[in-house]
């Protein structure tokens, strides 16, 4: 497939000296649709990949990564200090926020999009409490499970679990690594952790998600990665067929992790193997950035937890 040759080429921390043959508006177009225009922008500035893309192409990108870029400073600059105002508050940096800068080798490769942390339930007041000169809540979720607050400017969601709605979940704190650029107590997951949150995110659009969440698990599952706990959580989480997914799909888009992705695949049975093959099929295509009416929710009634 000449587009997704093309997209290999270009997310690549390591990118070959050309690009692949293939469409460059409809390139152009899908890594925008995905959030991977900043990382392919800076590598065809940056390295031999783009010394012989037309102008119009690399100026389109250029103006996708100087945007990511700013956008990403203010959000993480802002979110560094509502955390340090609740210094005293364990929190687990979620997502983008996690991920910038311990996944990515540049600030403005990984769009931040809308910032989130995990939360213990019992800390809700407390958090709310220490930032609300900064942040106001704005609503709940989730029958609690869920709050979001706000400046203006940005926007930070609390959940208590992997995924948003998900049930409170005790080893996602016991396990996180400190992270104390953004405060005392602040954390990012551990590698396995973050890993299934992820992919617990991608499993609520039915596996066809963003192609940057499939970067961030490339990169995760290029980690030492405990397989055994990976697929235990997953079990317990009820992210056993998302995982099995989401690895079929990581496979796909990115050969050269198969042999990573394979190690913390779980064993489905016969009939629910069958049923995420099909989901997995239908996500498989990144040009396809429209599906029927009512394959997103079929999709996720069989992956999500």
């Amino acid at each position: 497939m000449p587009l997704l040759d093309a997209l290999r080429a270009v997310t690549s921390f390591s990118p070959p000296s050309e690009l692949p043959p293939c469409d460059l508006e409809d390139l152009a177009h899908v890594l925008t649709a995905h959030g991977l225009a900043p990382l392919a922008s800076y590598q065809v500035e940056h390295t031999r990949l783009g010394a012989s893309l037309p102008a119009s192409f690399r100026e389109a990108l250029l103006g996708q990564y100087q945007g990511v870029a700013n956008d990403n400073v203010l959000k993480l600059v802002g979110l560094r200090g509502s955390l340090r105002a609740a210094s005293e508050v364990p929190v687990v940096l979620l997502e983008a926020a996690a991920y910038v800068d311990w996944l990515y080798p540049h600030l403005a490769f990984r769009p931040v999009g809308g910032l989130r942390i995990a939360l213990r339930g019992e800390d809700g007041s407390r958090f709310a409490e220490a930032v609300k000169g900064q942040l106001a809540l704005e609503r709940t979720e989730h029958g609690g499970r869920v709050a979001v607050f706000t400046d203006g400017r940005i926007t930070l969601t609390a959940q208590e679990g992997l995924w948003p709605g998900g049930p409170a979940d005790g080893p996602l704190f016991e396990r996180r690594r400190p992270h104390p650029a953004f405060g005392p107590r602040a954390a990012r997951p551990s590698a396995e952790d973050a890993l299934l949150a992820t992919v617990g995110d991608q499993a609520l659009a039915g596996l066809m998600a963003p192609l940057i969440t499939f970067v961030d698990l490339r990169e995760l599952v290029r980690l030492p990665l405990d397989a055994g706990y990976v697929r235990q959580r997953a079990r317990a989480a009820g992210l056993s067929r998302a995982l099995h997914g989401a690895c079929r799909l990581l496979s796909h888009f990115f050969p050269e992790v198969a042999e990573a992705a394979a190690a913390v695949a779980p064993e489905l049975g016969a009939a629910e193997r069958v049923a995420v093959e099909r989901v997995v099929e239908a996500a498989m295509d990144p040009g396809r950035l429209r599906h029927l009416r009512g394959a997103e929710e079929v999709a996720r009634l069989v992956v999500a937890p």
